[in-house]
Order: C-alpha cells, then structure tokens, then sequence
C-alpha cells in the first residue's frame, strides 16, 4: 500500500508519495483528446530530489519547453537528463559542457535526433555506432555509454517496454592509438632551455605543468590566493572549462574531486613562482589583455615549439602533446625514486591504479634499474656466480 505524505492539491500542482523505495511525485502535464488529465510520475531517493524533479517539469511546461513522453526523441530525453544533473548538483558544469559535446555528435545523426523513442530499432542505431568507430575509442565510449544511459532511463520511466540497445556491443575503434608519452631527459633540457631564454607565450604555464605536474586546466585557473609562499605550497581547487561556444570559464571546483589538492612548491620551482605572481594578471595568475586562456591556445604555442626548436628526439616512438608535461613530471618523479602513493597525491589520482597504470614503463625502467643496483651491491660483497663456478651451478639445473 502507498502512502501519501504530502499532497498538494490544485491541477498541475504535483503531489508526492512514500514508496517502499523512496518516493514518488506525480503532476498534471496537460490534458487528453477527451479532457481527461494526462499524469507525469517521477521518482527519488527524498521528497527534495522528487520536489525538484517536480520544479523541473513545471517550468518546462510555464516555458513552453515540456516534450510529452509519446513524442520524446532520445536525444531530447538525454538532453533533460543532463539538465536534471547539473540543477540536482550531480554533475558540475564543465562536465555538462563536456557531455553537450557528446549530445551534439549523436544530433547530427537525423535519426535519432527527430525518431520517436517508441519508434526506434536496433539496426539503424547500430549502423550509426559503425560510423563512429573512425574515431577515438575515447568518443566511442562516450557516445554509447549517452545512448544507453538515456535509452535505460526510457525504459524506466515507461517510455518504452525494451531497450533497443540491450544486445548491442560497444564498438572498437578503426583508429590506430598513439600513446601520449613523457619527454626524454635529454627533450626536456632541450625544451627548458627555449622556455627560459625565449621569448615565447605561456612559457610560465608550461614550465609550471613540467615541473609541478598540474593540468594546464588547472594551471590556467590559478590566482594569487591560492599560492602560499609561508607554507610553499599551490592550492588547487578550481579549473578551465569551455562553455558550449567554445569560450573559456573558471569552474567552482577542480577536474575531478581527488583534483583538489596543495601542490608542494619545490626549491627548484620557487623562483618560477615568485616569477609568475611578480607578472601576474588582476584576477588570474595567467590572463592574456585582461582575457582568460583556454588550454587549446597553449596547446597550439607548444605544438609550435616543439617544431621550430626541433626538440623531439625523433627516434622515440610516441605522441607529444600539452599532457606530455604532466606525463614528464611524472616520470621524472618515478626516476628519482619517489613512492606511487606520493606521486597519485601530487598528480590527483582518485585510485592508485590509475597512477601504476599510467606511468607502468617508467615503474618498470625504475625497477629494474634497482634490480642492476642490487646486482651491483651483491657483487661488492662477493657474491657473484661468475666463471666455472656460474658454469657448474648452471650444469646441475633440470
């Protein structure tokens, strides 16, 4: 039996009710051919959660906006969905943005952009997931995992009785995959050397991600207050997004929540930081004529670099880009003997894993470097199978 708990009277006003699971509110989105009131439910986890769904439906309907369940295309549902999200604070905004993105690649496809859920089939939507596998894996997952969420959520709310996309694979991508790879010792005293007695634009930027690890978003985020020179440390805690046009923005939080994070000012690092608040803009340690600076436009300045002062060793396998200098502060770290569990805090890793997947090579290179060391050690004490002795041990293996 359902008890209601709250009830609001009046046509349209909505109403919530105690489920067994939580909650479930229910609202007049209109009326039939015969007058009759058509019924919206929704459920949450509290009666906000319901409330606010309730909100939602209610302004698209004052606003015009409200699309009735039997006309809902996909792409609109997914759409709602993210709407929902980011006004219930599940995603943050450049998250939103970054999976507008995705919504606008599936748009393209008029299928499924202007097709009814209740019409949709399995064949054309796998033919459209055929086309995507000229791209990155990356997009692919991305693109899938939309459609699935968006069609699961369909079904749920009895849109439809199946999921069109239950029994369809997630495509591999066609596309070659060139990993992102650190620079040598040898590229980035090369590319140091330019950075410091070039005149180059973003040189601080790029200097600050090679030796601090940070992400350029991060970086280009940066304000005054967030560096403590007493404590020598940076503060991480925001980060550059892009909006829908492409146009940059400052998001309240940082990439993901392990992101926030204080950065260790090192002594090799602190002359580059006074250096950066000596020259820094009136809101944000890096502005370009009172402008803020999208990681795109540094991006371009080091492709650029790399090029004109010839600093890649061309003989090492591999892609180069903007993330190479978080990938070469990385390795550099791991060189010189620092712990996994260190390095994931620097770096902002949610799950060591991530760190040891990542950075596999150079935790192995680090290895067996020690593994010679060792070698070496045992060697100096005498303990070392070497001639006729090594030659007798090796003759009694089976």
């Amino acid at each position: 039996m359902v008890k209601s708990i709250k009830k609001k009277k009046g046509n349209g006003e909505g109403s919530v009710y105690k489920t067994k699971s939580g909650y479930r509110g229910q609202i007049v989105v209109g009326t039939d051919d015969f007058g009759k009131p058509i019924r919206r439910s929704v459920t949450g986890k509290t009666v906000k959660e319901v409330n606010d769904k309730l909100t939602t439906i209610k302004n698209s309907i004052i606003t015009g906006t409200y699309i009735a369940p039997n006309k809902i295309t996909v792409c609109e549902l997914a759409r709602l969905m993210l709407e929902d999200d980011l006004n219930l604070n599940y995603i943050k905004e450049g998250t939103y943005f970054r999976h507008i993105e995705t919504l606008k690649r599936i748009e393209r496809n008029p299928y499924l952009k202007n097709t009814p859920i209740q019409e949709l089939s399995y064949a054309p939507i796998k033919d459209f997931m055929l086309a995507e596998t000229c791209m990155s894996q990356s997009i692919i997952n991305k693109v899938f995992t939309m459609l699935q969420k968006a069609l699961k959520e369909a079904v749920k709310r009895k849109i439809i009785s199946e999921n069109p996309m239950a029994d369809l694979k997630k495509p591999k991508t066609s596309k070659k995959r060139e990993k992102v790879r650190a620079l040598t010792k040898e590229e980035e005293v090369k590319l140091y050397k330019v950075l410091t007695t070039e005149d180059v634009n973003y040189s601080h930027q790029m200097l600050l991600s090679m030796l601090t690890g940070m992400r350029m978003g991060e970086i280009n985020a940066l304000t005054a207050d967030d560096v403590d020179l007493r404590f020598k440390t940076i503060s991480v805690s925001k980060t550059m997004a892009r909006g829908l046009k492409g146009e940059p923005f400052v998001s309240k939080s940082a990439k993901t929540e392990n992101g926030n994070r204080d950065i260790p000012i090192s002594v090799t690092v602190l002359p580059l930081v006074k250096e950066i608040l000596f020259c820094a803009g009136d809101k944000y340690l890096f502005e370009q004529n009172g402008k803020l600076i999208n990681t795109s436009q540094v991006n371009m300045q080091f492709q650029r670099i790399i090029k004109k002062y010839d600093i890649l060793d061309k003989k090492v396998k591999g892609k180069v880009s903007l993330h190479s200098l978080r990938h070469t502060f990385a390795t550099r770290c791991i060189e010189a003997g620092m712990q996994a569990k260190v390095l994931q805090k620097i770096l902002g890793h949610s799950d060591i894993k991530i760190t040891l997947n990542t950075y596999c090579d150079a935790f192995e290179s680090f290895q067996n470097e020690n593994i010679a060391k060792a070698d070496e050690y045992f060697a100096d004490m005498g303990i070392s199978f070497v001639g006729s002795q090594s030659a007798k041990i090796s003759g009694t293996i089976i």
